[in-house]
């Protein structure tokens, strides 16, 4: 028992003081009975003990009941089948579970549960509601509905004592590292217990679960390619991993033991593409020997880290002093040039070592180093001044047959003039036939006019016949033949007086490409920029293409979007984005992404993070079920750089049975400090030992307020009557 006063000590010490006064004025006052006195004194001790308001309270000890929260998963993965061929949905056999433990939970601890997706649902443990259909819950947020419980998790509050979360793990973003849910603030730890529902059991079978790579590789520099292989039912057989190229070429095979029912193997690759260009691998999965089982795709955009470029020139000229300017501006190109001051055939009349023009090093350049470059340019270069001419051509084709790149430019010694029809070795590889005398036309005038090929690039987007009827015509052309078989023109010309021919022409030849630019006065094309401000670029847009498209780099898209592997309904996606010079822009070149997403009508907005340099990342939530369009249109300062768009459907969850994440769960509370368990084996009694221990507590069993007993009231009334009445009678006053 305990004993209460209501009033303040004010109230107290004006009843105390009063009492004392009143006991104080009864001691002087003469011809009253001892009795009397005593009824009096105990009649205003009362008034005076009741003026505080006192309570008597009487306890029993027992135990405060604890708070347990219950999270359900209302993604849409919880809706398919919990197990394979059953009828039973995930949310249904969780909502049974629930109705059939509510009782005997809720005697032992305080229930509040709630359905997570996107945020928390309020619902009753009794009878949890299913979601909505029209909600469209794709994937629940664990982290935002733990946050929403403890207040961020940094312990702000308490929060609940316990929480039981009863989900399939396939739906539980956002992911950490590995795809399941990340580590949750220190606070939660030991305080969540993971109920995991629905088979986790794999169909027997083989799945490439993910075959991943980076977004760039550099040509020639090894890089590494990644895959994740699921297995069911193959304990104690052998399996076959096989990497291949584009060209169905295997690059490399691994045979490995499966040892357990259910196992999850992780292969990795260390491999070097020779070439730039988009390269597709596959990843291959079965029994050794056998058929492919299981196989996944994946392209590599590989790029140059530098371009490097070898530039020959036979002679002096414009062409060479404005192409030569333009490749040593170009940050990614590595250039070494020679240009031809003294042929061979120049009799200086003195001593070789007293002249200052080094000698000509043909055959450093033909023979010994022209496996360091990755282009080879030849303006209006005669081989036969440099003996033996063969040796030089066999050479060059074999740099181009490799991979390697050769632009060759025309001239008063190029092509039919300088005597190419008679190497074969060379003639062979150039995409059109050549004559087998001069060739070369000093004062024919040639309008360019692109042809629909991917080369003209930029200067072909410039489409319109306005536009190419005034740009500057180019003077002196080499006269080609026809175009050989598999060769095709990038761009032609017409004459003033009516004729045509090609201008550009190219040609692949084993693993390299080949140009032919019939004449040496594009750089016509840079001073009419200065003329006319339309032609600006004209220049830098026309060669950069060409070394694009004899590099490989061409084939790269400057922006290209791709879906990367998802476990959800959340759909990440990779933007790779290369700048004019085919490279991944740097962070001072301002690139500037305009992204949304198309769904029945409305138009979204998404939001990339970069992710390296290069590189940028989204995660794409669906607006509902259906097709989406994703489209991304990328500048870099005041250039568009391009655009690319995907196309995915959302589904509603069908009949196939998925089995659930039990890995990812048991992951989770491994690296959370949390407990899992199967939903179907789970016992509420067993649950709730884990439950921390409970406060011992006393329970008011009853109060007694002497102000508001009517026996106190009646007992006051009494005294003072009875001391009034015995006064009167004693002619008291």
């Amino acid at each position: 028992m305990r004993f209460f006063i209501g009033e303040s000590w004010h109230f107290m010490a004006a009843a105390g003081l009063a009492l004392l006064i009143f006991i104080s004025a009864l001691k002087r006052s003469p011809g009253i009975a001892s009795g009397l006195k005593a009824l009096r004194l105990a009649a205003a001790g009362l008034a005076a003990f009741l003026i505080i308001k006192p309570s008597a309270v009487f306890y029993r000890p027992g135990f405060e009941k604890l708070a347990l929260t219950i999270l359900l998963d209302g993604s849409v993965s919880m809706q398919g089948p919990a197990e394979k061929n059953g009828a039973a949905g995930k949310y249904s056999a969780s909502s049974s579970w629930l109705k059939k433990n509510h009782a005997e939970t809720a005697r032992a601890v305080r229930t509040e549960c709630y359905i997570f997706s996107d945020r928390l649902y309020r619902t009753d443990c009794s009878s949890p509601a299913a979601p909505a259909p029209g909600a469209a819950y794709f994937e629940s947020d664990l982290d935002r509905a733990l946050n929403g419980l403890f207040q961020g998790g940094g312990g702000e509050r308490a929060g609940p004592d316990r929480v039981w979360v009863i989900t399939d793990g396939l739906s539980l973003g956002p992911p950490g590292p590995g795809g399941t849910p990340g580590r949750f603030p220190p606070a939660l730890k030991n305080k969540i217990e993971l109920l995991g529902v629905g088979d986790p059991r794999t169909p027997p079978g083989v799945v490439i679960k993910d075959f991943s790579g980076p977004g760039f590789a550099i040509a020639h520099i090894p890089f590494g390619l990644k895959a994740e292989l699921a297995s069911a039912g193959w304990a104690g057989r052998k399996l076959e991993l096989s990497l291949k190229d584009q060209d169905g070429a295997v690059i490399e095979k691994r045979t490995f033991s499966v040892r357990a029912d259910e196992e999850i193997s992780v292969s990795s690759f260390t491999l070097s593409a020779p070439s730039v260009g988009p390269r597709a691998y596959r990843i291959c999965a079965g029994a050794p020997g056998g058929a492919c089982q299981a196989a996944k795709d994946l392209t590599v955009s590989v790029i140059r880290e530098k371009l490097r470029v070898m530039y020959l020139a036979g002679r002096p000229s414009f062409e060479y002093a404005c192409l030569r300017e333009f490749l040593k501006s170009q940050s990614a190109i590595d250039l070494v040039s020679f240009v031809i001051l003294r042929n061979p055939e120049d009799l200086p009349n003195a001593d070789e070592r007293e002249l200052s023009l080094i000698p000509f090093p043909v055959n450093e350049i033909f023979l010994r180093d022209i496996s360091h470059f990755d282009v080879f340019l030849m303006q209006d270069f005669d081989l036969r001044r440099f003996a033996p001419a063969p040796s030089y051509a066999a050479s060059l084709a074999d740099f181009v047959r490799k991979g390697g790149g050769l632009a060759v430019i025309g001239g008063p010694a190029a092509f039919g003039s300088g005597g190419y029809a008679t190497m074969d070795l060379l003639s062979d590889i150039l995409p059109v036939e050549l004559s087998g005398k001069p060739d070369f036309d000093p004062g024919r005038i040639a309008q360019a006019v692109p042809a629909p090929h991917p080369a003209a690039g930029d200067a072909g987007r410039r489409e319109d016949a306005a536009f190419w009827r005034g740009a500057p015509a180019l003077q002196g052309t080499n006269i080609f033949g026809p175009l050989k078989p598999g060769a095709k023109a990038v761009f032609n010309y017409s004459t003033p007086q009516g004729d045509e021919g090609v201008l550009v022409a190219e040609k692949t030849s084993g693993k390299g490409r080949v140009i032919a630019l019939s004449g040496g006065d594009t750089w016509r094309w840079k001073l009419g920029g200065g003329r006319n401000i339309k032609y600006t670029g004209l220049y830098g847009d026309f060669w950069s293409r060409i070394l694009a498209y004899l590099d490989g780099t061409l084939d790269l898209k400057k922006v290209s979007l791709e879906a990367l592997a998802h476990g959800g309904f959340i759909r990440p996606f990779r933007l790779k984005v290369l700048n004019d010079s085919y490279v991944p822009p740097g962070e001072d070149e301002g690139v500037n992404i305009d992204a949304s997403l198309k769904f029945g009508g409305k138009v979204l907005p998404v939001e990339f993070e970069p992710a390296a340099r290069g590189l940028y990342q989204a995660q794409v939530r669906p607006a509902g079920y259906g097709r989406h369009r994703l489209k991304v249109r990328v500048r870099s300062g005041g250039s568009f750089l391009g655009s690319d768009e995907a196309v995915f459907e959302a589904f509603q969850v069908g009949p196939d049975f998925v089995p659930s994440d039990e890995a990812g769960l048991i992951k989770a509370a491994r690296e959370n400090s949390w407990n899992y368990h199967r939903l179907k084996d789970a016992k509420p009694r067993e649950l709730l030992k884990a439950m921390p221990a409970a406060s011992s507590v006393r329970n008011e069993v009853y109060r007694f307020e002497f102000g508001s007993s009517r026996s106190v009231m009646l007992l006051l009334v009494v005294l003072f009557s009875a001391a009034w009445i015995w006064g009167r009678l004693r002619g008291l006053p």
